[in-house]
């Protein structure tokens, strides 16, 4: 399962059409594509480039590296990269727990890792999120020990090349050293002091990777460590509150699009160029369904059905996937000829294991001339905590759909503007679903508010505004 560079797994079933009269629904195409979990490495000139910065840093800066300044516990506040672990960011690799060679254990005592890993990876949906930007984060106070940029940051192939990154000393013997950033991204510079949820750079695939992801390695004393607890790592957890792992199924993208869609490779799959829609001009359309798809389980079957206005099935597909053990990541890909022949509201609705794991609306006009773009639906923002907390980062977080964000579809981008007292102090562009203000920007009894706008490229949403201006009572 965790092997690079393993074959795609691919099933596909062909439904035709019904020939028993014209009320009975029209089928189409399917099929199912394993993709291999990323996995990672740091290259032995970084590592030994990395070793001696730290080596030179820890003669120079003693006390950091291996005092603490209270009986306060050693924690991780939150995770350093923005977004949802189990939404758009998804968990593929912790630490190998198993130092015995070809065989692997994660720190739950499952296999959501591989062979002598030594980080966490978390990856997120493809590479068009990543030209957006989604941020990582310092996840404490520390020093910069060493930075670097400048590499090529679309990988997708296992090669022995120079990655982007981070290394912070956060106290206590811990270092954490964060990898595969996007180029020009890094936006902090050795021997710079930072505050928990400073912006260290944004999320890429340079260097060993073959996926768009955070690589987040802890070390404490010189030595890998798992910071997460279970019962296959004794001891207590480094995380304040643990990060969740999304074990179970769910859909982390859908999208319509106009023909045959076709996926060759998975190269294809990550750049994510096709054409997204959510209308169609009346009559005889082609058209393709993806779903991105988490956890799939084994033996999993599906049902896809498109709708018409009045509830009524026009095209329909059903059977097994065919897969012999679970997917992590996978995605399916069904295909349509239908008769669009009423305009209104349509639907595609498909049941994955019996269950309606998508239920997404679009529209038919009666010409192409009436196919238009629409700007993204309103989110609802709110602020976590939703006053501020001495030393303690604040949190934008986004409620919305992953799938039907956009009415057509499209990959959307979120604009964060952060104020305190009336003064902006924060502003980006991200296609994550939250946004961190960094810990001590704001005071206790400082009024903060975060106005999202989302757009997909083209047009802006409407706003939402969580928190107090000054200008409010």
């Amino acid at each position: 399962m965790h092997a690079f560079g393993k074959v795609l797994l691919l099933v596909a079933f062909l439904i035709f059409p019904a020939v028993a009269g014209a009320e009975e629904p029209a089928g189409g195409t399917a099929e199912l594509v394993e993709l291999p979990l990323p996995k990672d490495s740091i290259s032995p000139a970084q590592v030994a480039r990395i070793e001696a910065a730290i080596a030179a840093y820890q003669k120079r800066k003693p006390a950091l590296a291996q005092a603490e300044t209270d009986d306060t516990p050693y924690l991780y506040p939150f995770f350093p990269q923005a977004g949802f672990l189990g939404k758009d960011l998804f968990l593929t690799n912790f630490t190998d727990q198993d130092s015995r060679p070809g065989l692997i254990r994660d720190w739950d005592c499952s296999d959501y890792t591989y062979d002598g890993h030594q980080g966490h990876d978390s990856v997120i949906r493809t590479f068009r999120e990543q030209a957006i930007g989604v941020p990582v984060f310092a996840v404490r106070d520390g020093v910069v020990v060493d930075a670097h940029d400048g590499e090529p940051d679309l990988n997708t192939e296992w090669r022995n090349v120079a990655a982007n990154y981070v290394i912070i000393d956060h106290g206590g013997g811990y270092i954490a050293w964060y990898f595969h950033f996007k180029r020009g991204s890094v936006a902090v510079a050795t021997g710079q002091h930072v505050t928990a949820g400073t912006q260290l750079g944004l999320t890429g695939s340079s260097g060993i990777s073959n996926w768009p992801h955070l690589h987040f390695e802890t070390r404490k004393n010189g030595a890998w460590f798992e910071p997460s607890a279970g019962p296959c790592r004794s001891g207590d957890s480094l995380w304040a509150s643990q990060p969740p792992v999304e074990r179970g199924f769910y859909v982390a993208d859908f999208l319509l699009t106009p023909g045959r869609l076709s996926i060759p490779d998975r190269d294809t799959f990550l750049f994510d160029e096709a054409a997204r829609t959510g209308t169609f001009a009346k009559g005889m359309q082609t058209f393709s369904v993806r779903m991105d798809l988490r956890n799939l389980p084994t033996r999993s079957t599906y049902r896809v059905s498109v709708l018409n206005p009045r509830g009524k099935v026009a095209a329909e597909i059903s059977d097994g996937f065919g897969n012999s053990g679970p997917f992590f990541l996978a995605y399916g890909l069904f295909g349509f000829d239908v008769n669009l022949d009423t305009p209104g509201k349509w639907r595609v609705r498909a049941e994955i294991n019996g269950g309606v794991a998508v239920d997404a609306p679009f529209t038919v006009v009666n010409t192409a001339r009436q196919v238009k773009n629409r700007p993204p639906k309103k989110v609802t923002a709110r602020l976590s905590p939703k006053s501020p907390v001495e030393g303690q980062v604040m949190a934008c977080e986004i409620q919305t759909s992953l799938m039907s964000e956009d009415p057509d579809y499209d990959i959307v981008s979120y604009r964060y503007e952060w104020k305190v007292n009336g003064r902006v102090v924060r502003s980006v562009t991200s296609a994550a679903l939250m946004d961190l203000l960094p810990a001590g920007v704001a005071r206790a009894k400082d009024k903060v508010s975060c106005k999202v706008v989302p757009s997909d490229g083209k047009r802006s949403g409407p706003a939402s505004v969580a928190g107090r201006s000054v200008e409010e009572p």
